[in-house]
């Protein structure tokens, strides 16, 4: 005992100085402090349940199984093919883009098929654009659409009923204020009248052009009106400036282009599509997904090229694989040609 008496000892001080020591208890209750303790909480009010809850649950979760279409049908890619505009390496500023507009009803996969043959016959390509489609320097507006029309024939595909396009002019873009007139190319410029007269010359030469975007600006209208009297019973005209709550749009236009930007809503774009027959979704990270509840005819996502765009043809490849699986995959899609009535939407992101 004796021996073990200074080891004791010093671990003794040794938790004094931690402040652990022997005699912290005795010393705490000598002081007279003491730590009340924590009340324990109460337990919740229950909540007052509407008698026959479950029923109004159960009865909501039917009705809207019921309104669901027992068919779903997926949008046709419209596929942008090529772009010649400002951007391009060539004096051609005409043609920011050349979409493809496939048969209704072609599947996603036959679709992106038919782009990647005309990508092959169209040969190497420059640089790609911001919408994701290669970029072709040419001088005349005739030039990239004669080499389409070589592809299709010797892909044996017969543009006009089989594949058709849309050019995209985006010509609000080319109007140089200080001459009164559009840029269509380096150098040359042609005023409103002399571009609705290209225009004619273009459609009646290519009769596979079904739609025009952005033929003219907004301000032109006695142009919108003379070119759709033109052309208007073979080629629609859109205008991606079209809607416009306090104002109607340019005279001819049968096109509502919205773009999911800005104060744009998806409550906005549901009222829109909700009133109106639509064809068509442009662009944007969910838009795939959207395009397809809400029943639009035909979507255009830009090109094949960069990861962002081909994620959303993908999307709509696996859409369209479930619904077939699940028997649900419906075909009913109304053609592009004989649009009359078309109101078209296009959504960007």
């Amino acid at each position: 005992d004796k021996d073990t008496e200074p080891a004791d000892t010093e671990r003794d001080g040794v938790r004094s100085g931690l402040g652990i020591g022997r005699y912290s208890k005795s010393n705490d209750s000598d002081s007279g402090a003491s730590v009340p303790d924590k009340p324990f909480p109460a337990a919740e009010q229950p909540l007052w349940v509407l008698p026959g809850s479950l029923a109004i649950g159960s009865v909501s979760l039917a009705v809207a199984k019921a309104a669901m279409p027992s068919q779903i049908h997926v949008p046709v890619s419209l596929v942008t093919l090529m772009s010649c505009g400002r951007t391009s390496p060539g004096k051609l500023n005409l043609l920011e883009e050349i979409i493809l507009v496939p048969k209704a009803g072609q599947r996603v996969r036959q679709v992106m098929k038919f782009q990647l043959g005309l990508d092959l016959e169209n040969g190497q390509t420059v640089s790609i654009s911001d919408r994701g489609a290669p970029m072709f320097g040419y001088d005349r507006a005739e030039q990239p659409l004669d080499l389409i029309n070589e592809a299709c024939s010797n892909l044996g595909l017969q543009l006009g009923s089989e594949i058709h396009l849309v050019l995209n002019c985006a010509a609000p873009e080319l109007m140089d204020y200080s001459k009164g007139k559009y840029e269509v190319a380096t150098r040359v410029f042609l005023s409103p009248d002399e571009l609705v007269d290209m225009y004619h010359t273009l459609i009646s030469k290519y009769p596979a052009v079904v739609a025009l975007i952005d033929p003219l600006r907004r301000e032109d209208a006695e142009q919108w009106e003379k070119l759709n009297h033109l052309i208007g019973r073979s080629c629609a005209l859109l205008s991606d400036v079209t809607y416009k709550p306090q104002g109607p749009p340019p005279p001819g236009v049968k096109g509502h282009i919205l773009k999911h930007m800005n104060e744009v809503s998806v409550s906005d774009l549901i009222d829109i599509t909700s009133q109106k027959p639509v064809l068509d979704v442009q662009y944007g990270c969910p838009l795939s997904v959207q395009a397809v509840g809400l029943g639009l005819d035909y979507i255009k996502l830009g090109g094949l090229s960069g990861s962002e765009r081909m994620s959303q043809y993908n999307r709509l490849m696996t859409i369209e694989e479930e619904l077939d699986q699940l028997g649900t995959l419906g075909t009913s899609v109304r053609p592009f040609t004989g649009l009359g009535t078309l109101s078209l939407t296009l959504f960007t992101g």
